[in-house]
């Protein structure tokens, strides 16, 4: 036996045996079925031949796989014998069949449906492509043929069987169908008695308070979301996630299960079930998928009841990222590093919620050598641990804030201290003072862009003498997204998104690289998401100008001259570079201010996604 033995020059020599699998099987096309093969037996002779597994494993395998219930393919991935993908080259190559990624395929819902949930999931299976009276299906297990008489049967097709990995099918499958009952339950229990239902309101309208938080968190995860809203109105309760920044609409359900998802959700958090009138926070964990989630939930109440926001911090599906991961352009990148090498000073990361201020930071520490500096945190909370950071967090509740765990930090001789954030007098004070006294402090601030990092620190009442000698840079930023590598093209756009990028780039440019929309990017056009960025280091210059209290205006055309590049013309450097879309650009980062400088850039932008989104949350207070 060899195990790593490679099925493609292994199986070569198999050509013919593929070639008489028709005829071996018996099938003609007046049962339906395109192309068959043989039982198990068949994948244990491939097994054999290829010398991936011994006569003695594949004996084994065949017992227990009997035993459990399983196929026998199905049982040598789960049991690790062989790889998913190895396992598909090799059918693949003995068959006579395609391989097929299905991350490059574009799914017709119309085509997936032919073939009910509870079947594709009982035999992991996936429609793919329809031509004529011939449906092309994804399979694991192509040699299988009640599987291929079944699928014949419940959709009234020829079937056409093509390879593919079982977590590829497996992967799309739920993208196509979204979640059923079936995959969750965060204490382990069983959904509805109806395993091949989508989820949907009725799913959860006939589920308890408790399945239903785990179902919509179990969905969220596996649409990569990262805050579930459960909103309340008049007449309906809205469900919300938000994706790459963006919310989309998930469903509504009836306002009279509110209530008792709200009081789950309290109990599940450990608040206080009666305080309906005051904000409450709390903290949950779930399970799925082999993996721990934890869940922050933050509730408040609202004219039509109480809401409730779930924020998803999947630390095993979170990867810690390298800064040129993050987006740096290579100047950015080079000029940001050399901040980085100060041996004392104050490096500030300012944007606003959500903009990926943690993840630079995080990003920041992964560049230092760890095992000559000693690096202490102080967070709130501690999202994601780093490996040889001394990680510490903000304990109100118990005198353990910012300030107070600074002082403390001071006496332990770090090299490098990590903020999470400067919120106040106090903290932004200790910060500054610690960045004079021989320490590189790295910190995060609410600020719209760098300048104006500089003038919210003296509003919080550090002294300008302070600020001036302890920063060394200031990193503004935002996070836009990016287009779908899948589905990418070239396309014709409004005159507005023209204009926007002309007056960044003096370039007139009329079509741009948009997605058009594809099963990997559940048809957004967009997946995942970059950073832009602006960095600012702090001159003599510009220096003596916040000491003179210049204005904000100067001390922007300072730092300009100085080779700074605004996040404007970064996000269009970027469009320019086919990552991201004018329109999205306009959205994240063009304000009132340099929209009027083009006609209608604001509004005229259309995403190139359907319906069922809403871009924004909306926070009005009065009086």
């Amino acid at each position: 036996m060899n195990r790593g033995s490679n099925p493609a020059n292994l199986l070569a020599s198999n050509a013919e045996a593929g070639n008489g699998i028709i005829e071996a099987a018996g099938i003609g096309q007046t049962d339906g079925v395109g192309v068959a093969g043989q039982s198990s037996l068949s994948l244990a002779r491939m097994l054999l031949d290829a010398q991936i597994l011994s006569p003695r494993e594949v004996e084994e395998a065949q017992r227990a796989a009997r035993r459990e219930g399983q196929s026998l393919g199905s049982f040598v991935v789960l049991d690790g014998l062989v790889s998913s993908r190895d396992l598909a080259t090799l059918i693949a190559l003995n068959l006579g069949l395609s391989m097929v990624d299905l991350r490059g395929q574009t799914l017709d819902p119309e085509t997936v449906d032919l073939i009910p949930e509870e079947v594709a999931r009982k035999y992991l299976v996936l429609p793919v492509k329809r031509t004529g009276n011939v449906l092309t299906v994804a399979m694991t297990d192509p040699a299988d043929l009640q599987v291929l008489q079944d699928l014949s049967a419940c959709s009234g097709y020829r079937i056409n069987p093509i390879v593919a990995t079982r977590e590829d099918i497996q992967e799309h499958v739920d993208l196509s169908f979204r979640l059923t009952a079936k995959a969750v339950s965060a204490k382990g229990e069983q959904g509805p008695d109806s395993p091949g239902e989508r989820l949907n309101a009725r799913l959860l309208r006939e589920a308890g308070p408790a399945q239903v938080i785990n179902m919509l968190l179990a969905q969220a995860l596996q649409d990569r979301a990262s805050d579930v809203h459960i909103e309340p109105s008049e007449t309906r309760l809205r469900i919300r996630f938000r994706i790459d920044g963006i919310l989309h609409e998930v469903m509504d359900l009836p306002m009279d299960m509110h209530p008792a998802v709200i009081s789950r959700l309290k109990i599940e958090c450990g608040m206080n079930i009666a305080e309906r009138r005051r904000p409450q926070d709390g903290q949950l964990d779930f399970q799925a998928q082999d993996r721990r989630v934890d869940v922050r939930v933050a509730i408040s109440g609202t004219v039509n009841g109480e809401m409730a926001v779930l924020r998803i911090l999947d630390n095993k599906g979170f990867t810690l990222l390298g800064l040129e991961q993050l987006g740096f352009g290579e100047e950015a990148r080079e000029r940001f590093q050399r901040l980085l090498q100060v041996p004392y000073g104050m490096v500030v990361v300012c944007g606003p919620t959500g903009s990926g201020k943690s993840t630079t930071l995080y990003a920041s520490i992964l560049q230092m050598n760890r095992s000559e500096k000693k690096v202490i945190s102080i967070e709130d909370p501690v999202e994601y641990h780093i490996a040889e950071v001394n990680q510490m967090q903000v304990q109100a509740d118990v005198g353990i804030t910012f300030a107070s765990q600074l002082r403390s930090i001071l006496r332990l001789d770090p090299d490098v201290i990590l903020i999470g954030e400067i919120r106040d007098q106090e903290t932004a004070v200790i910060a500054t003072q610690a960045a004079l006294t021989g320490h590189l402090v790295l910190t995060s601030l609410h600020a719209n862009d760098a300048v104006s990092a500089m003038l919210r620190l003296r509003e919080l009442g550090v002294p300008a003498y302070l600020i001036a000698s302890s920063v060394a840079g200031i990193v503004a930023q935002r996070m836009v997204r990016s287009v779908c590598s899948n589905c990418r093209a070239v396309e014709a756009r409004p005159l507005a998104e023209q204009q926007a990028y002309a007056s960044e780039l003096g370039q007139q440019r009329q079509r741009f690289v948009y997605g058009s929309g594809c099963n990997m990017c559940a048809h957004t056009g967009y997946y995942g998401r970059t950073g832009v960025f602006e960095i600012m280091t702090m001159t003599d210059r510009i220096r003596q100008l916040f000491l003179e209290d210049a204005p904000r205006n100067v001390l922007l055309a300072q730092a300009l001259d100085d080779g700074m590049t605004l996040l404007r013309r970064d996000g269009m450097l970027k469009v320019d570079q086919g990552i991201t879309t004018p329109y999205e650009v306009m959205r994240v980062l063009f304000t009132l201010d340099s929209a009027s400088e083009n006609t209608g850039s604001g509004n005229s932008g259309t995403a190139p996604t359907g319906g069922g989104e809403s871009e924004a949350g909306v926070a009005v207070i009065s009086g």
